[in-house]
């Protein structure tokens, strides 16, 4: 007989059911003949008594084929298709036979590889029929076996064979796609999508209380009452203990007035359990050993299986409230675990890009909010959010208006008015910062004179010429020609002065009607004469000022002043 039950099927999706031939498979040995849906001669014989046995198709079994160890004169057993209902009307025995190897080989619950394992049944069919024959029963475990159904043994395999046909004609679903594992979820604390979990759990050393707790002999809560199975090792020994007991070969002395057994804990327990007493074998000789049994004990014999020790009160106690604490653990580990599928948390892509959107105000008001997510579902928070956050906007407005009326503004053209010259005056103070940090930092860039350095006619040391300045990144550089930046670099100005040095220049120049001299330059721009001079040579090359060769003196006292108050904030050597 050739069965080929061990195959490793192939893996099909969840969702697509393929009918095709039962797991196992029966062959002839003699021709290798597929008798898996049809009648077979079964070897009787001790010779052939192997654990597959030997089947023969009728064909060889005439013909008196002998083949191995297997002769034509060997007692034999015809075994037909057992293609009949018994349990329902719909299931044949050879299914349900089929049915009861597969949980015996796949386990109950595992209904996919079962229906497979039948070949002619879905998996929600073999659940059904299962709970609807089985444990529906009255005589549960077992089925009612006094049900009769008359059906043509014709008629039923005719049933069958349009039932599977009429099932495979129809398209199967498409398959899903596969699971893969994302990267933006790898991103949320190495998640595994594939298994819903993390892998560092929440409280990840809960199971060190349990992992090494061993239950004894349990004779509380029904225990006792339990059936004992007589092929249990452990109920074999203890029969054995006691009979042995009863033959006088152990002394039975109570815990109590015992001392602790070495390698037992602090009162003669074991792993929180106490023994079925302290038990001191007797010193028994080989002689009376051989009168007893008839044989001397073997030295390479089997160490001897001792009975299980009895679970005391206390010991129970201990034990359940260590399983209490691993239980709340493992409940609050799914609790934070079903609290983020609810919430969506795993979506780390989506929250961030929803995060980004909010000013920082609320980004930070609403993490301070985040601890009360837990106390309300998913829609009641995010009301609540909405709520705290149009309230905060209130008390701010609430708070500005005040601010307002105590300054004396009482309507909104006021307010408005109010809000531009804050503006203009903090435009102001930030330039005169800048200019401000500029002649520190110019200041802080002279050298100081060595010993012994380079000195003056007049005793003082010399004094380098300061290296030109970069202005790769001073704003509004873009907005002077080439020669004007090589001038500002070389004289150290950046290019907003500049800019209102030239304007005042020019269009004091262009008020009066090209009569504007060197001096009074001078007096308009309130700067280190030498770098005045320099701007003004620069702009009368670049065609900027056109002076003419005679020029009539004019008083300009009254028209610098106006000038000089406009570059008051420039009042300082560059």
């Amino acid at each position: 007989m050739t069965i080929d039950g061990n195959k490793k099927p192939q893996r099909i999706p969840e969702e697509v059911q393929i009918f095709n031939d039962p797991d196992t498979n029966y062959n002839c040995d003699s021709c290798n003949r597929d008798l898996t849906h049809t009648v077979r001669i079964k070897c009787a014989d001790r010779a052939c008594q192997s654990e597959e046995g030997v089947d023969v198709c009728p064909g060889c079994f005439c013909a008196g084929k002998e083949f191995k160890d297997h002769k034509r004169w060997h007692a034999y057993r015809v075994i037909g298709m057992n293609a009949r209902p018994i349990f329902t009307e719909d299931w044949g025995a050879d299914e349900e036979l089929l049915l009861i190897t597969g949980i015996k080989i796949f386990g109950i619950g595992n209904w996919k590889r079962i229906a497979e394992h039948i070949g002619t049944r879905t998996k929600d069919e073999v659940a059904s029929h299962y709970k609807e024959v089985y444990v529906d029963s009255p005589d549960w475990p077992k089925p009612k076996m006094d049900r009769h159904f008359d059906v043509e043994p014709e008629e039923f395999q005719r049933r069958k064979r349009r039932r599977i046909t009429e099932i495979n004609k129809l398209d199967p679903p498409p398959p899903g796609p596969a699971p893969t594992s994302l990267p933006g979820i790898h991103e949320v604390a190495t998640f595994l999508p594939g298994r819903l979990e993390f892998e560092h759990e929440i409280d990840n050393d809960a199971e060190d209380l349990v992992k090494d707790l061993e239950f004894g002999v349990v004779y509380q809560y029904g225990g006792d009452a339990m059936p004992e199975d007589e092929l249990d090792p452990d109920v074999r020994a203890r029969k054995k203990w006691e009979e042995e007991k009863r033959a006088g070969l152990h002394d039975f002395q109570h815990e109590s007035s015992a001392t602790p057994v070495p390698g037992f804990g602090s009162n003669g327990s074991l792993n929180g359990h106490h023994t079925n007493g302290v038990v001191v074998k007797k010193e028994v000789s080989t002689e009376d050993v051989v009168m007893v049994n008839g044989t001397a004990e073997d030295e390479n014999a089997e160490e001897p299986i001792y009975p299980p020790p009895i679970e005391t009160q206390e010991s129970l106690d201990f034990k359940l409230t260590l399983l209490d604490m691993y239980f709340q653990k493992v409940a609050k580990r799914l609790e934070a675990k079903g609290f983020m599928y609810d919430r969506g948390l795993l979506e780390y892509k989506k929250m961030q890009a929803a995060e980004r959107k909010r000013p920082k105000e609320e980004r930070e008001f609403i993490n301070r909010l985040r601890p009360f997510a837990r106390l309300q579902t998913s829609s009641d928070y995010e009301a609540f959010t909405t709520d705290m956050l149009y309230e905060t906007i209130l008390r701010k407005r609430i708070q500005e208006l005040q601010q307002y009326r105590r300054l004396g503004l009482c309507s909104a053209a006021d307010i408005e008015k109010y809000d531009r010259d804050l503006e203009k005056r903090k435009q102001t103070a930030k330039v005169a910062r800048d200019y401000g940090a500029d002649r520190r930092q110019a200041g802080s860039r002279e050298p100081t004179p060595r010993p012994g350095g380079v000195v003056s006619a007049n005793g003082q040391p010399a004094r380098r010429p300061p290296a030109p300045l970069n202005l790769s990144n001073s704003p509004s550089v873009h907005l002077l020609t080439p020669a004007e930046q090589a001038l500002c670099s070389s004289l150290r100005i950046l290019p907003k002065p500049y800019l209102i040095i030239k304007e005042t220049l020019v269009r004091e120049y262009a008020r009066r009607g090209g009569k504007l001299r060197r001096r009074e330059a001078r007096d308009l721009v309130k700067i280190d004469v030498n770098k005045t001079s320099r701007v003004w040579d620069f702009l009368v090359q670049a065609g900027y000022l056109k002076i003419a060769t005679e020029i009539n003196p004019v008083t300009t006292s009254a028209t610098t002043s106006g000038a000089g108050n406009l570059l008051g904030d420039l009042k300082y050597d560059l």
